[in-house]
């Protein structure tokens, strides 16, 4: 199962062109994923630019 969030501020700028109300978008969570979408309907999802994947954690030091 998939989680996601909503979009952050950086997030809904980047593609506030492509969609004017961004209040109910959402973004997944995983590792390398820029998928964004309505809450229920994924057909009008999309993905962000490059530069906003979400990245790796960092590994916690041991």
């Amino acid at each position: 199962m998939q989680v996601f969030r909503k979009l952050d501020d950086r997030e809904r700028a980047a593609i506030k062109e492509k969609h004017a109300f961004t209040a109910d978008l959402w973004r997944c969570t995983a590792e390398g994923c820029r998928w964004y979408q309505p809450w229920h309907r994924q057909s009008d999802g999309g993905l962000l630019p490059e530069e906003l994947k979400i990245e790796a954690a960092a590994a916690e030091p041991g």
